[in-house]
């Protein structure tokens, strides 16, 4: 049996019309379908009563519609209708919406490879990326059983046990609930104000709770950066880790130990943080070398910086679309992947010299970054030489708020850039 003809076996029915087809994509089929398709939904509203298209009834409503019709070519439909008339079998329906976008997504692609042969200015490679993960979409969306599922007394005990991702800074722990999968951060602050070492300290003690929160997995945390040489963060890590000054490091590398020392700070495996340039990657790029791992978090380091095509590609939209696109792409892959993102962004020069910035000083952005996130953290400072190691960190956004306590920490903290940390106290 044919797709199309499976296709209107099915739809025949009205319920089933009205459920499914606004997702048929029709051009997986061909130009006769797409006329009964489009007739029997005249049918359905000229008869309302009709629970499902009866052959004869239809037969003489498709004449009426169609009063130009050849004898010849209504002898063609007229044997469609006696094959459309015998019930489809239950698998039929189970599996028909799949077909349709494996068809559908056959037919983008030969139309996609046509163009590109023809000599069209398109990114080839892009292009099929964004054709299979809409395919994912597609056939994710109608197959997958999407209900949440997870026992309420689970969840419960999650909250209880107070699992997820903790903070260095306790200030931040009081304040904010652990990280899982699916949470999106974003750390903003002004240039040069630290946010390498802020992240450098947060990730390297994230990391040595990887094994524990996903025991047997072999997840890291990766560190995508494209603004710097990656190299630094590298060095600042170790000091982070093993909260140790440049000095240090070098003795310890000279005793042979570093490595052991570094792997030990990261709760026994040094592969639990990884870092990677990505400078000049497109996104498509960067989720290719996301999947090659297994993280369990995900740093962007900025992802501001990486280059978008496709949907994303600039056709006239304003900058703060663009960046809504880029932060929501983000955040998705975290959904996905159960796993946290993070990002950092700059503090636009409005916030300059502020201890508390507030939240549309999130450079470039109006709404996009602030409404992808579940939670803002600033760095802020003051431009006072006295105070040249002050930081003062906030959260002008917290969805993840610990009952009885203020969504923003607002705390005075040190900034240890000899040892890679933030640390509370005087």
């Amino acid at each position: 049996m044919s797709l199309d003809i499976a296709t209107l076996r099915v739809l025949k029915y009205r319920d089933r019309y009205e459920r499914l087809r606004r997702a048929i994509p029709d051009r997986a089929l061909d130009a006769r379908t797409r006329v009964l398709l489009a007739d029997f939904g005249r049918f359905f509203r000229q008869f309302p009563d009709a629970a499902r298209v009866d052959r004869g009834m239809f037969s003489t409503f498709f004449k009426t519609i169609h009063p130009k019709l050849s004898d010849e070519d209504f002898a063609v439909y007229d044997g469609l209708f006696k094959q459309i008339d015998i019930d489809a079998s239950e698998t039929t329906e189970a599996g028909l919406m799949r077909r349709l976008v494996e068809v559908a997504t056959a037919v983008d692609t030969a139309n996609l490879i046509e163009k590109f042969n023809n000599g069209d200015d398109i990114d080839l490679r892009s292009s099929l990326s964004m054709l299979l993960d809409e395919y994912d979409k597609q056939v994710d969306r109608k197959v997958v059983n999407r209900q949440v599922l997870d026992p309420i007394e689970d969840l419960l005990k999650a909250e209880e046990d107070d699992t997820g991702f903790h903070w260095r800074l306790d200030c931040l722990n009081r304040h904010i609930k652990p990280l899982v999968g699916g949470d999106f951060v974003v750390v903003a602050a002004r240039p040069d104000k630290g946010k390498t070492t802020f992240i450098a300290s947060e990730l390297t003690h994230m990391a040595a709770q990887v094994d524990k929160l996903y025991p047997g997995e072999d997840r890291s945390i990766l560190w995508l950066n494209n603004e710097g040489p990656g190299k630094r963060i590298v060095t600042r890590c170790f000091q982070s880790a093993l909260n140790a000054t440049t000095e240090e490091l070098v003795a310890l590398a000279k005793a042979g130990t570093i490595r052991q020392e570094y792997a030990k700070a990261l709760g026994g495996r040094g592969g639990t943080l990884r870092i990677f340039d990505i400078h000049g990657d497109w996104n498509y790029e960067v989720e290719d070398l996301i999947r090659q791992w297994k993280p369990a978090g995900i740093v962007f380091d900025m992802i501001d910086n990486i280059r978008f095509g496709g949907e994303t590609l600039n056709g006239g939209q304003r900058t703060d679309q663009l960046l809504e696109n880029q932060y929501q792409w983000a955040r998705q892959l975290g959904v996905k992947l159960d796993c946290f993102v993070m990002a950092t962004s700059q503090i636009s020069a409005d916030g300059d010299g502020m201890q508390w910035p507030t939240l549309p000083m999130l450079k470039d952005s109006k709404t996009g970054k602030q409404g992808a996130a579940d939670v803002i953290i600033t760095i802020g400072t003051v431009n006072d030489p006295v105070l040249i190691r002050d930081r003062y960190i906030g959260t002008t956004k917290n969805k993840k708020v610990r009952t009885g306590v203020p969504a923003s920490p607002m705390a005075n903290v040190i900034f240890d850039g000899d040892r890679g940390r933030y640390v509370e106290g005087d």
